[in-house]
């Protein structure tokens, strides 16, 4: 019989192992029944999941099977709050059959050899029951208000040559569920520049998450002491702009003569209140040669 959900049970076993090559976002809004569905969980550069089990020599594909377990407990379980939810159509690559076990739905997916045992995880959405349902049913008080992060639960069975099967488990790092952070703060998650020349000038690509086409970038700088000593907006490439991207122009810093590279943060805001982490740019001074050049004609440059 195969291991309860509950049921603690190692990623790694003798050669071997369930692996997530991509782990998802760190936020997904997650929808409710009486919604409509907010997609399948994505990856921080806007891709999947992907998942691998490594030593496999079989023929035969395995069933992986995901559910939507805990972030916030010791022992992980499958989640009281919160299950995986299938998504379908035509971009979907992924195929899955959804299966009920002791109360929990998960979906199981093909793991085949002709992929290396790898697949790309672009079928699992997160549904939210509601609490009033679930406090009804385990007798649950307020905590489902709280407790709104979640990891994707990864599991395989692996036949063994004696009929045995042997039972790994991986689970992804915690990804915040609540509408709350999701409607409000915009977050950057990586920035392609992070230094430039006083001059400015460059492009530089934030990808993140709520950017609206009214979403501002403000550099500042403040002294050791939080004293504020400059603020300025970038110029933000307002037709490119999406959702999980804004295309910035690195403004001028205040001071060009600078001998040494400069620390500044900048930050995305939407509106007068809604803003994100500081992010950390630096300016580097420019290095001007010793000897005076002849100023060059039009024509040379």
């Amino acid at each position: 019989s195969l291991p309860s959900l509950e049921w603690p049970i190692p990623s790694k076993s003798g050669q071997y192992q369930l692996f997530i090559q991509q782990q998802p976002r760190s936020h997904h809004r997650a929808h409710y029944e009486t919604e409509g569905s907010r997609g399948a969980v994505k990856t921080p550069n806007g891709g999947h999941p992907e998942v691998q089990l490594f030593g496999y020599q079989g023929a035969d594909q395995l069933g992986l099977q995901v559910f939507i377990g805990t972030a916030d407990e010791k022992l992980l379980k499958p989640h009281a709050f919160y299950q995986v939810h299938r998504i379908t159509g035509k971009t979907v690559t992924t195929p899955s059959v959804e299966k009920m076990v002791s109360g929990t739905k998960l979906l199981e997916i093909p793991l085949e050899p002709k992929n290396n045992m790898r697949v790309v995880i672009d079928c699992v959405g997160i549904l939210k029951l509601r609490n009033a349902d679930i406090e009804l049913r385990n007798g649950e008080t307020d905590i489902g208000r709280k407790n709104t992060r979640v990891r994707l639960v990864f599991r395989v069975h692996i036949p063994q040559p004696g009929g045995q099967l042997l039972s790994l488990q991986v689970a992804s790092d915690p990804i915040e569920c609540s509408q709350r952070s999701a409607q409000e703060l915009p977050s950057v998650e990586r920035q392609d520049l992070d230094r430039c020349s006083v001059l400015g000038g460059q492009q530089m690509v934030l990808t993140g998450l709520n950017f609206t086409a009214d979403s501002k970038v403000i550099f500042s700088e403040k002294t050791q002491d939080g004293k504020q000593i400059w603020e300025v907006e970038a110029t933000v490439d307002r037709d490119k702009t999406q959702a999980n991207m804004l295309f910035v122009e690195v403004p001028p810093y205040r001071d060009r003569f600078i001998s040494h590279p400069a620390k500044v943060n900048f930050f995305v805001i939407n509106g007068k209140k809604k803003r994100s982490q500081p992010q950390h740019f630096l300016y580097t001074p420019v290095i001007v040669a010793a000897i005076k050049a002849e100023p060059l004609d039009d024509s040379q440059l």
